[in-house]
């Protein structure tokens, strides 16, 4: 598999010199009222979730070391009674907050304008099909898709800047990629991000995959294109670039794919669950550290040498092939386990049969059902310059 063309980050997305954690995906519980099939944290379990003075806290910390982007992720984080009370803390250090959500806790359009007023940017609402059934299927929970719909109509109306789908595709609804793009566009949303399913973290990457998740990857970047100027398409997988490097010859769209497909671990993002573990990313189960513990900028120090030995990885397959400058590597959550991102096509001389994954697993304490949507929006298209914003 040739490569024509060698990707480099355009201006507009450059890193500062030394690594920062711009974007923080934090989690303020693992409780969730619905059991996805996809969840990564579905038998995660959380008891001593941050206090709003711990949040306080971390969010003073955070700002010192140069964060200015904040995604609520790991569950279903408006559960917490006091959740606009902790968005309000991090709005009032000007933090860029995207809040993801299933859409049962907007029933009316005064809680809407509640999260714009605390301090919400972004509202992505999970939208996994425009069929009804399915949707409910893979989130667990009948009504499920009529509750999604409605608290989009409601976030709009409520005046949220930006609202979106966040769509986890698997093998229920990967033939509906350009109909859920479609849909979003009839009901006036402004954004909807694709998440291809991390299958290294079910435990087993089935090769017999390949010619769907290529065929996706290309139906997101066309998706891309044609919607340009009127509805934001995102996606994060750091492989996409490799599968389409040579299609890459529209400049926007090009800057946008780049932007929100290289992996960021230990260069500009950061992951911190309910109960302070820091993490690579969402989709590391590894702790580098815990916030309750010691500070945050020791651990992302930490953290930042951590990675940085896989960012190149120096040999396997990953390290002779001629498409590292353009994927680095892919997802380094398979790099933690000793595996080259199993999705390369350029790898498909490795034996076709699927083949269990190792997991290591970070210490996470006590104990209650947990599930959230494992969705990631790239970073917003903002500048950087040292620590400030």
């Amino acid at each position: 598999m040739q490569h024509n063309m060698m990707l480099t980050w355009p201006e507009e997305y450059q890193l500062p010199e030394h690594p920062l954690p711009i974007l923080v995906q934090l989690g303020l519980t693992y409780r969730c009222n619905l059991k996805c099939k996809h969840c990564y944290a579905l038998y995660r379990r959380s008891r001593g979730e941050f206090s709003l003075a711990e949040i306080e806290d971390l969010a003073d910390q955070l700002y010192g070391a140069g964060s200015a982007s904040l995604v609520y992720s790991h569950g279903e984080n408006m559960i917490r009674t006091d959740f606009h009370d902790a968005a309000t803390i991090f709005r009032d250090r000007d933090f860029y907050q995207t809040l993801m959500l299933n859409g049962f806790y907007v029933e009316t359009v005064a809680d809407a304008r509640r999260l714009v007023d605390a301090g919400i940017n972004r509202a992505m609402v999970s939208i996994d099909s425009i069929d009804p059934a399915v949707h409910n299927h893979i989130r667990g929970k009948s009504g499920a898709f009529d509750v999604a719909v409605r608290a989009l109509r409601l976030l709009k109306e409520g005046g949220m800047p930006t609202v979106g789908f966040s769509t986890t595709i698997d093998t229920h609804n990967y033939r509906d990629v350009e109909q859920i793009a479609a849909f979003a566009l009839d009901l006036g949303v402004d954004a909807v991000s694709f998440m291809q399913n991390r299958y290294n973290l079910t435990g087993v990457f089935d090769r017999s995959l390949w010619p769907t998740y290529l065929q996706t990857c290309q139906t997101i970047y066309q998706l891309l294109l044609d919607y340009q100027g009127t509805l934001d398409v995102y996606t994060h997988d750091p492989f996409m670039l490799t599968v389409l490097d040579d299609r890459l010859t529209d400049r926007t769209a090009r800057e946008t794919f780049i932007g929100s497909n290289l992996c960021n671990v230990g260069t500009s993002m950061v992951s911190i669950d309910p109960v302070g573990n820091v993490s690579g990313c969402n989709f590391i189960e590894e702790s580098i550290g815990n916030v309750r513990e010691e500070p945050f900028q020791q651990i992302w120090d930490r953290l930042v040498a951590r990675y940085s030995d896989t960012a190149d990885p120096p040999s396997g397959p990953c390290g002779s092939c001629s498409a590292l400058g353009s994927c680095m590597g892919g997802c380094k959550a398979f790099h933690y386990n000793g595996k080259y991102d199993e999705r390369c096509g350029a790898q498909r001389f490795i034996d076709p049969a699927p083949h269990d994954l190792a997991t290591a697993q970070a210490p996470i304490p006590d104990t209650t059902p947990t599930r959230a949507p494992g969705v990631f929006v790239g970073l917003p298209r903002v500048r950087v310059s040292g620590a400030s914003r």
